[in-house]
């Protein structure tokens, strides 16, 4: 093993989130030994040395490639199965954006030359399966089972005898438990670093921030992976660097700060330290001030602060700027003159603002602004639902920057004109959509 290669994209702010969810499908369908434990996604390989290529070689090459690209972007989106090299495979795909498609056919391209690939499909990178995997090696037969309940769907061959009775009893079991077992995950994530395995262990790291080889210090809870989150945000536009101009007849809405919780950093995949809620809570303030003049109105849709560790909420009111009406969260407490819910007429439009949508009144004609599903829940709940009249807020969503009014009133107009109501699922300019 200790001369088997591979090339990867570690999992960034995505990678607790996605860990916890490959354990738990490992408890529930008792396939532990199957799991995987390093989530990733393989950009080539794995593979092997040709006679008189050295890991120097193949780190010289490699950089000519790296340098020429930035975080790559892309989207982890639901459930899926395939054949894979030693067994069947269930994976998280991923919908990658074009640079994560010309980086793998880059790597291949320069890489094929020098190595021999143990993955068939690193001939054919245009065919390539962008996926996180779940579990693996698995029987064609088990990893339908698990698929068909994870999924709710019938498989074409359906599991015969035991594996049959085990799908139903699993069912069975799920279903006296509130919801589906394990929900569908869409998140969105950036490859910060290239990291090329040899074995098990880390060989080096590239940077795409730093533009450098990282040959030690590879931990994301490191000094080192601290400044490439922070580097990343400065670039993505997640921390601005400068104040923007506002008109005062401009309005803003944002909700779920969370601020001084320091779990909510691994709940929601924000682009944080764990370790290091102060360093959240002054970029997320930054960023509002930055946004915001003393004269516009704002609407904050709820959970300003959460943990027994976060200041008292009007210390942080003090800290932020603009006219501010407080829709209550389910966390909040001790905001001055906070209101459950209040209506809106703006750019034509009637909305409703609110911090959980399902207290929206049902005979409610308008659109539904929102917060309470940060970016847990996307499919459901994108950044507008052009279907349900909703618009999500959560920071998460909205790219940790309060979101215009005007501007969410422009994307409606545009959308309605042409009859797509295609959800928009994040506002941030780096998406993959």
């Amino acid at each position: 093993m200790d001369d088997i290669y591979l090339i990867e994209i570690r999992l960034a702010m995505t990678k607790w989130r996605i860990r916890k969810t490959i354990s738990y499908i490992g408890r529930l369908f008792s396939i532990q030994g199957f799991l995987e434990h390093h989530p990733h996604v393989t950009l080539f390989g794995p593979f092997t040395l040709n006679e008189g290529v050295s890991s120097r070689q193949l780190i010289d090459i490699l950089s000519q490639v790296a340098a020429g690209y930035n975080p790559i972007p892309f989207t982890i989106d639901g459930w899926e199965m395939r054949q894979g090299i030693h067994g069947n495979v269930i994976a998280f795909p991923v919908r990658p954006s074009d640079s994560l498609k010309k980086l793998m056919s880059s790597v291949a391209g320069i890489l094929s030359p020098l190595t021999y690939s143990h993955n068939i499909w690193d001939a054919h990178p245009d065919s390539k399966w962008f996926h996180v995997t779940v579990a693996n090696r698995m029987d064609p037969v088990q990893a339908a089972t698990v698929f068909s309940v994870l999924t709710g769907r019938q498989q074409e061959q359906p599991p015969r005898g035991i594996l049959l009775r085990l799908r139903n009893m699993l069912r069975r079991v799920i279903s006296r438990r509130k919801g589906h077992p394990v929900r569908p995950i869409t998140l969105d994530d950036a490859g910060l670093r290239i990291t090329v395995m040899k074995g098990e262990d880390i060989l080096t790291e590239y940077d795409l921030l730093e533009k450098r080889w990282i040959s030690n210090d590879h931990s994301h809870s490191s000094k080192s992976w601290q400044k490439t989150l922070a580097l990343f945000r400065q670039q993505s536009g997640f921390e601005r660097l400068d104040p923007l101009p506002s008109h005062n007849e401009d309005i803003f809405l944002i909700a779920d700060l969370h601020l001084g919780h320091a779990n909510i950093i691994r709940y929601c995949s924000r682009p944080f330290l764990f370790s290091d809620v102060r360093e959240m809570d002054h970029v997320l303030i930054k960023n509002w001030n930055y946004t915001i003049s003393p004269a516009n109105r704002v609407y904050y849709l709820g959970d300003l602060r959460y943990g027994t560790d976060a200041l008292p909420a009007l210390q942080y009111r003090q800290k932020l700027k603009g006219n501010i009406t407080f829709v209550t969260g389910n966390h909040d407490d001790g905001v001055p003159d906070a209101v459950p819910s209040c209506l809106l007429d703006y750019g034509g439009f009637r909305f409703l603002l609110v911090h959980d949508p399902a207290d929206c009144r049902s005979a409610f004609d308008g659109w539904v602004i929102h917060g309470h599903h940060h970016n847990n829940d996307l499919r459901h709940y994108p950044f507008i639902d052009f279907e349900h009249r909703r618009i999500n807020v959560s920071a998460e969503v909205i790219g940790y920057c309060p979101v215009n009014l005007k501007d969410i009133c422009e994307l409606i107009r545009e959308h309605m004109s042409r009859g797509d109501m295609t959800p928009i699922l994040l506002k941030y300019p780096y998406c993959t959509e």
